[in-house]
């Protein structure tokens, strides 16, 4: 049934329980300004609340922004295996849950296990006072060798975060756990609360977030990653979840080539994310021209301001991911610039810490944040409508 607008009026005097013959239009105007207002406070109380409970530091999980490549903000160090190493460019993630991270050693430099007396990977300010933001605490799994390089695979045992002040982070850890609580947000991951907080750590060090390409001009895929890092002498590590397509495809193909996106074009990295599901595309429909990588001949962008060709030497289901230990065989880097990357938003907010007018950084920062993202809910558009690309201030990519 229809309810005219005179039932509806009748539907809304009920719930001020009067009749409908003695409310006025003044009446009904004024209770709905005083709902509005009602809200209105409650609102304001709300964002009261959340200001006292976060100050600045309730940014997103993942905090995207551009950074010159290689980043020159955060050292990783690794300890309790002999003298501190410097592993800044020597490590990777390799799974989710159980979270695991990859370090890469010389051939012959891999500490055996009573060289390994509680080891840890420590997240350093680079410069100025070389704070130390952030520990993960590991416990070694398996080795792997590969030509003059060896390799040691560590679960979490575990974590320490020092980007923010520990009331702050029992807040956020109390938020994340009401969140999870309420609508699980790790697409199908059972993480453990140790390896959320050793995530986070992770992802003080900013990551690349690079596009895979791989196949051929007739049968290939394109599709973002960023759980991927240099593991020394040559050698690259990444991750694929391991219920995907796209991870059979890169194993299946043993080649491919990652192209870095300046940060302009950075949400086409959200728009591309699901060829993560799909067997192949038609790179005539991609919303950007491509051209042949220098080794391979792999469709990648034009656009694209550094190009790097792996060959895959090892592939290792765990848990939630396969991990590839590939060979870079040719890194072609096209023009300078800010690459697009990701890093946590504890980390972020230190960052904006220690700047003069971190209210205004902050919204500044924000601004460019939501930019970058503005591709995961956009449909990926067809060639002859390009997406347009406005120009970013630097400011917003802080």
């Amino acid at each position: 049934m229809v309810l005219t607008d005179g039932a509806a009026i009748d539907a809304f005097s009920i719930s001020c329980r009067k009749p409908a013959s003695n409310v006025s239009t003044h009446e009904i105007k004024t209770t709905s300004l005083i709902g509005k207002n009602r809200m209105s406070i409650v609102h304001k109380i709300r964002m009261a609340i959340k200001r006292i409970a976060f100050g600045n530091t309730l940014l997103p999980q993942e905090f995207t922004l551009g950074l010159e490549e290689p980043q020159t903000e955060i050292t990783v160090w690794l300890h309790g295996a002999g003298a501190p190493r410097d592993v800044t460019r020597r490590h990777s993630m390799v799974c989710a849950s159980p979270l695991t991270i990859c370090v890469g050693f010389d051939a012959g430099q891999r500490p055996n296990e009573k060289d390994l007396v509680r080891p840890s990977l420590q997240f350093c300010e680079r410069a100025g006072q070389k704070k130390v933001l952030g520990e993960i605490g590991l416990k070694p799994q398996t080795s792997v060798t590969e030509a003059e390089s060896e390799f040691i695979l560590f679960e979490a045992r575990s974590s320490r975060n020092y980007c923010l002040s520990r009331a702050r982070l029992c807040t956020h850890y109390l938020l994340h756990a009401y969140r999870q609580w309420r609508r699980d947000n790790t697409k199908g991951i059972k993480m453990s609360f140790l390896e959320r907080r050793a995530g986070m750590v992770i992802f003080i060090c900013p990551h690349p977030i690079m596009l895979v390409s791989v196949g051929s001009s007739a049968n290939g895929n394109i599709f973002p990653m960023n759980i991927l890092g240099d593991l020394g002498n040559g050698y690259m590590g990444f991750a694929l979840r391991g219920e995907r397509l796209a991870g059979g495809l890169v194993e299946r193909a043993g080649r491919i080539a990652l192209s870095s996106l300046p940060v302009s074009q950075g949400a086409l990295a959200y728009q591309l994310a699901n060829n993560h599901t799909k067997k192949s595309i038609d790179w005539s429909h991609l919303p950007f021209a491509t051209k042949m990588s220098s080794a391979f001949s792999i469709p990648v962008p034009e656009f694209a301001p550094r190009v790097v060709e792996l060959e895959i030497k090892s592939v290792r289901a765990i848990g939630s991911h396969r991990f590839f230990i590939a060979r870079i065989i040719r890194e072609d880097r096209f023009f300078d610039g800010l690459e697009f990357c990701s890093i946590h938003g504890f980390y972020q907010s230190w960052r904006l810490g220690k700047l003069e007018r971190e209210d205004e950084e902050l919204q500044i920062s924000l601004a460019g944040d939501a930019f970058n993202k503005r591709g995961r809910n956009r449909p990926l558009a067809a060639k002859t409508h390009q997406i347009k690309m406005l120009s970013l201030d630097d400011k917003q990519n802080r």
